[in-house]
């Protein structure tokens, strides 16, 4: 066991060191001192809020309701047209996809049982033999 978890810190530090890690870093660093994308998800989650207050009264104002949902949407359209928040999720599904083929490699040899997400295209695969 003990070898086990030595050779998993070593994989956890050759993740840590991939292409796909260090652009999730980056990215993350740039949304996350990113003032106007900060500003906007404030703006979301205020909104959120008081979605929350206004639909748990005996009688809602759908109305009201109406024009919360609507500032909403845009706020969250804008949030998903800002290019570092687009850097985020893009580095972020790089990086999951990265995981998901770690473990569908470490799945079969404990298995023996290719990963489910094969496409057959080994160019986008881990490896599974």
């Amino acid at each position: 066991m003990k070898e086990i978890i030595e050779k998993t810190k070593e994989l956890g530090a050759l993740i840590q060191k991939s292409e796909q890690v260090q652009k999730f870093n980056d990215s993350k660093a740039a949304y996350d001192n990113d003032e106007e994308i900060q500003r906007l998800i404030k703006e979301f989650n205020l909104h959120k809020m008081s979605m929350m207050t206004l639909t748990q009264g005996e009688n809602p104002d759908q109305e009201r309701i109406s024009e919360v949902e609507e500032r909403i949407k845009g706020v969250y359209e804008k949030i998903m047209q800002n290019e570092k928040m687009q850097d985020f999720q893009a580095a972020s599904k790089a990086v999951q996809e990265l995981l998901n083929q770690v473990n569908g490699v470490i799945g079969y040899y404990v298995t023996g049982e290719e990963p489910t997400d094969c496409t057959h295209d080994c160019s986008t695969c881990g490896g599974c033999h």
